[in-house]
């Protein structure tokens, strides 16, 4: 009797870390930590610690081989990405340089520091 207390007890222990987590991740405006697909699914984008920073890769939807990928900020200060509704540009969210694009071109993914956020990306910060 003991023992099945003690899994009911670390069941619900369970469940209830992990809807935090779900539910702190809608604090994120447009931006997710999930895995994240181009408007047109060509693409999609997966996010990873590596040491202490984020690893954004980008695969080919179709062939699942990875296309690129490129370290955008420092794991403790990321926020998540999102693509651009029309394009494959990517935007990155951080807590320490703010909301970022990476501009597409042919396959790589270049940090534009100029590039004006459409209005339907919204950041947690918004």
């Amino acid at each position: 009797m003991k023992k099945t207390i003690a899994c009911l007890l670390s069941l619900l222990f369970t469940l209830l870390v992990f809807s935090s987590c779900q539910s702190s991740n809608s604090n994120w405006g447009s931006f997710t930590s999930e895995r994240t697909e181009s408007y047109d699914h060509k693409y999609f984008a997966n996010q990873k610690v590596s040491d202490s920073n984020i690893v954004v890769t980008i695969y080919n939807n179709e062939t699942k081989t990875e296309v690129f990928s490129f370290t955008p900020a420092r794991s403790r200060d990321f926020w998540g990405i999102c693509w651009e509704s029309d394009t494959y540009n990517i935007w990155i969210q951080s807590g320490d340089i703010g909301v970022l694009c990476y501009q597409y071109d042919n396959e790589t993914w270049i940090l534009n520091k100029d590039a004006q956020r459409p209005a339907d990306i919204i950041s947690k910060y918004d």
